[in-house]
């Protein structure tokens, strides 16, 4: 082995944006094949389990993840966002995250039983120590999940996601029928993290060395510091901490089932256009104006895809959660519609965050989350004792109160004003609002057909309108972006 320290991975320089093209279509791969095997998962395990077991396992994944999202979790966008960056930079960061994985393991494995017996719930301490495994293999992946993403490699990522979500799936659901219960969700969280590394290892084609220096940790430290900061604000789950240890494991089941379907739709809408946005901006951060172009048409995109999947479920949910997950998730109707209205607002802001953290102000956005924890905790403390619905509500009224923040960022970095940002929703919305008014209109007309007949109709009724208006209003803005793409392939 060469103990030369070379530039290795630099970002694309020639045809981004043609490199964002085709990444967003196998980001959208790596996001919608793994979220339609999620949904069958979670719709199969959902009709099995009830609330209380869901409460257990997320209450067990909420310690893990508070434990385990202290360590150096965003080292890799780090590794992204830097210029150039050398060998040692990717063995440095490497072994220090096998080591600190290492250490939060044994800090896991020594405070469980104190941890479950403060929250009240004795039984999650066995289910704590299997799925705290997981930790190994999301820091050993750092590296190489950085490689793929810096090289705008998206078809290895999509491939990396789909084994390990099939993987997972697969697992999970032989073992739910076999008669294993919330161990199925317990083993599955540490099947997916294995077979996602070892995919990730063969994608990338790395393998670690020795080349460990300080200077190069130094050079990744202020960025990968405040990233990993942010990344621990936005998974340390407090929230669920709190509901599952003050009010009771059924009702975290019932929250974590709205905060679950928020998170898959989030993922279907902004998640195939995240990764390629934040290599993308990471790569043209010294380019105002084309910084300003890629953020508006990823803005653009996701809100035109945002409105109709969240509010869609809002508008059909009484029908939908009952029909599909089982009459025991009824309660958390209300819950998933202020999810939804926080899902829209998530959806555009990982498009907000992917521009802030590119643009090297990553310490701007940890203060944000900080803050956003902070609410999020006060807002939890404060509206337990009303149970799930007021928290949910209470919830989407902070997410609406704090977004101005972000808009007022955003307009500063690449000096926008706020009534053109605007514009990007405009459209979108007023489409969603007539699609609304159709779905609500065939629903009062079909009240007394079946359920299924009933949702079918209002889903297919307010897709065609929905795309009916956005062809009208959208149309030369459509036009437009078809004939990038074209011209993107046609140069690549």
């Amino acid at each position: 082995m060469s103990d030369t320290d070379e530039i290795v991975f630099a970002h694309l320089t020639e045809n981004r944006s043609g490199a964002a093209v085709r990444g967003a279509f196998w980001s959208a791969l790596d996001t919608l094949i793994p979220n339609a095997l999620n949904s069958a998962v979670f719709i199969i395990t959902s009709r099995y389990l009830a609330p209380h077991d869901f409460g257990l396992v997320a209450l067990a994944m909420s310690v893990v993840s508070f434990v385990a999202n202290i360590g150096p979790t965003a080292f890799g966008e780090a590794l992204i966002q830097q210029k150039t960056i050398r060998k040692s930079h990717l063995d440095t960061v490497f072994w220090l995250a096998l080591l600190s994985a290492a250490i939060l393991y044994a800090v896991l494995a020594l405070t469980a039983p104190f941890i479950s017996n403060a929250l009240g719930q004795e039984s999650i301490t066995a289910l704590v120590m299997v799925v705290g495994l997981k930790i190994f293999f999301d820091m050993t992946a750092i590296v190489p999940n950085a490689l793929i993403g810096r090289t705008m490699s998206f078809h290895l990522a999509a491939v990396r996601t789909a084994i390990a979500t099939l993987i997972s799936g697969t697992i999970c659901i032989s073992l739910i029928f076999a008669g294993f219960g919330l161990w199925s969700l317990a083993i599955a969280q540490v099947a997916a993290p294995i077979a996602s590394c070892t995919a990730a290892f063969w994608g990338a084609g790395w393998l670690p060395g020795f080349r460990i220096k300080l200077a190069s940790l130094k050079e990744l430290l202020h960025y990968g510091l405040f990233a990993s900061a942010n990344r621990f604000l936005t998974a340390m789950s407090i929230d669920q901490l709190i509901i599952g240890s003050l009010i009771s494991p059924a009702a975290l089941g019932l929250y974590n089932f709205s905060r679950r379907l928020f998170e898959m739709i989030n993922g279907v809408v902004a998640g195939g256009l995240t990764p390629v946005t934040h290599v993308l901006l990471s790569s043209l951060q010294h380019d105002r104006s084309k910084v300003r172009d890629a953020f508006l048409m990823a803005t653009f995109g996701c809100s035109l895809i945002s409105f109709p999947a969240f509010m869609g479920l809002a508008a059909v949910a009484d029908d939908a959660i009952p029909l599909v997950f089982g009459d025991h998730w009824a309660p958390a109707i209300w819950p998933v519609r202020a999810f939804c209205v926080i899902g829209l607002m998530s959806g555009i802001g990982v498009i907000q965050a992917s521009l802030i953290t590119s643009q090297g102000k990553s310490n701007w956005w940890f203060y944000y989350q900080l803050l956003r924890n902070v609410v999020t905790i006060a807002t939890v403390l404060c509206l337990y004792t009303y149970g799930i619905t007021v928290i949910a509500i209470g919830l989407m009224l902070g997410t609406l109160c704090l977004w101005p923040i972000t808009l007022w960022m955003v307009t500063r970095i690449i000096n926008m004003s706020i009534a053109v940002y605007f514009g990007q929703f405009l459209r979108p919305a007023a489409a969603y609002v007539v699609m609304l008014a159709a779905v609500l209109g065939v629903g009062h007309l079909l009240q007394d057909w079946s359920v299924v007949a009933r949702l079918l109709i209002e889903i297919g009724v307010g897709a065609v309108v929905y795309l009916s208006i956005i062809a009208i209003l959208c149309g030369d803005r459509m036009m437009f972006l078809a004939r990038t793409i074209l011209r993107r392939r046609q140069s690549a």
